[in-house]
């Protein structure tokens, strides 16, 4: 027997058991053992699991909407309901049924119908275009009407402003004014009260018809001034039928003065809404044995007359119209005799010295 023995390493059964100290030395350093290297030596990987850290939530916060879902608005199927729904998406019928709802859908979207209002809707749209039409016509011939230099002319029609209208087809304007305004107005015996004619602003000296320039002359307190209007213009004559066109029956009275003063207003409204002109001059009739001195001169631009003119005749003089005795108790009375005291003068005429022309020179009245 051989004193020399044979030495074999010990394996892996026979090593004995290591420490975790022995082990962690063994797994560091550039001689570790590279069995027992951790799985992740850069340390990148977690040591916990990421869902693991999150906060636990209830089963209504992972619906939809969360905490505030309505579990009764939700359309969740039952188990009868899931099995039935099981069974047909199964079934070859409930596919091709879905397929034709599916084409259906898209031509009900694809194809666009025609509404039933549609004719409603084109009338309507079509009547709009028409009164548009109207209404551009209207205001062309109104235009056209205001650029005339005929007093005769018609500016205005229809009875949308005034009970009556003068006939544009009828005699010229101030003659049908005259007439309608003329018969309105009576004497207590229930004749008419005056003669009323109508015409353009002109006066005829020896057979000749010149045209008048109204001359204005302020008094000293408004400044003595002179003004001159050479506007296109209509005149009115009322005469009583009397001596010098005096009122033949009855007597002057301040009522029938307010009456012949209301006359005129409404000549002068007349001719402002219906006639191309831009002033209205009116004689008043004399009293017995006087000469014709006083006159009424109305202007378009003159705040209160075109207010007037603005509104319905009815708005400023009342539709009756009033008596001798009554016309100072009229619901008008006060209007009537406020436009018209600042616009009464004493008349007188007198002829150009160079062109054939007269002025028309108004004076206020004395005090």
């Amino acid at each position: 027997m051989s004193d020399e023995q044979t030495i074999q390493p010990p394996g892996d059964d026979d090593a004995p058991e290591a420490t975790p100290a022995a082990a962690r030395e063994r797994s560091i350093g550039p001689d570790a053992d590279p069995r027992l290297r951790p799985p992740d030596p850069a340390g990148t990987q977690p040591k916990w699991d990421p869902d693991e850290l999150l906060p636990h939530r209830a089963a209504d916060e992972r619906r939809p909407g969360g905490a505030l879902w309505d579990p009764s608005a939700t359309d969740a199927p039952s188990e009868d309901d899931r099995d039935v729904v099981g069974a047909g998406d199964e079934s070859p019928i409930a596919d091709e049924d879905r397929e034709d709802a599916g084409v259906g859908v898209a031509a009900a979207v694809s194809t666009p119908r025609a509404s039933r209002y549609s004719p409603r809707f084109q009338f309507a749209l079509g009547a709009l275009l028409a009164v548009g039409a109207a209404g551009i016509v209207l205001l062309v011939a109104v235009l056209v009407g205001n650029g005339d230099s005929s007093s005769s002319s018609l500016a205005h029609s229809g009875p949308s402003w005034s009970k009556w209208a003068p006939n544009p087809n009828g005699a010229d304007g101030p003659t049908q004014i005259a007439d309608h305004v003329g018969h309105e107005y009576r004497l207590p015996n229930g004749k008419q009260l005056v003669a009323v004619t109508g015409g353009p602003l002109q006066i005829d000296v020896g057979g000749v018809s010149l045209p008048v320039t109204v001359a204005l002359r302020e008094s000293a307190a408004q400044g003595g001034d002179i003004k001159l209007f050479n506007g296109n213009g209509v005149l009115f004559r009322m005469c009583g039928l009397g001596e010098k066109c005096a009122i033949a029956q009855g007597k002057a009275s301040t009522s029938r003065h307010l009456l012949l003063r209301r006359e005129a207003l409404e000549l002068a409204l007349y001719s402002f809404r219906y006639l191309a002109v831009d002033e209205a001059v009116v004689f008043l009739p004399p009293r017995k044995g006087q000469d014709p001195t006083q006159a009424l001169f109305f202007r378009r631009e003159d705040s209160d007359l075109r207010n007037a003119v603005a509104r319905p005749l009815d708005a400023t003089l009342v539709r009756e119209t009033p008596s001798v005795s009554g016309v100072t108790r009229s619901p008008d009375a006060q209007l009537v005799q406020t436009i018209t005291t600042s616009k009464l003068f004493t008349f007188s005429f007198t002829q150009a010295n160079q062109d054939a022309r007269a002025f028309l020179v108004l004076d206020p009245l004395p005090n």
